[in-house]
């Protein structure tokens, strides 16, 4: 008989998902045991299947969470803008490409008409008559 407030298992042993979920991450994190799961398909934590029941122990937890270290986000060029900043300024480059190509496009309109006025006054005047010089 164990002592009291002592119990019989230790990182190494055996354990539900939905247990180690519980007890390897705080109410809140998200962490479930489809989360775990998810990672074993990933091969990122071992689990076993002696039955229908997915296993691990609280030592392939840790492994897993060691294994995956957060690393700050790093500038996404050289200049240091964020992704957002770069969306942006991409998105403002898009628009006064547009602006310019509607406005070439009037004035070529413009241009068009203007010529075609030319033209058509041209053809209203009669012909100039050649002087006897």
């Amino acid at each position: 008989m164990l002592p009291e407030g002592m119990t019989d298992w230790t990182d190494e042993t055996l354990r539900p998902l939905d247990e180690l979920a519980r007890m390897a991450f705080p109410e809140g994190s998200g962490v479930t045991a489809d989360t775990l799961k998810r990672r074993a398909r990933k091969g990122q934590l071992r689990v076993y299947k002696p039955g229908k029941a997915f296993l691990s122990t609280l030592a392939d937890v840790w492994a897993m969470v060691q294994g995956m270290p957060v690393r700050p986000a790093a500038a996404s060029d050289q200049l240091g803008l964020s992704t957002a900043e770069l969306s942006h300024a991409a998105l403002e480059q898009a628009r006064e490409a547009l602006r310019r190509r509607e406005e070439k496009r009037i004035e070529d309109e413009w241009e068009r008409k203007y010529e075609a006025r030319k033209a058509a006054q041209r053809k209203a005047q009669p012909p100039c008559k050649k002087r006897p010089g």
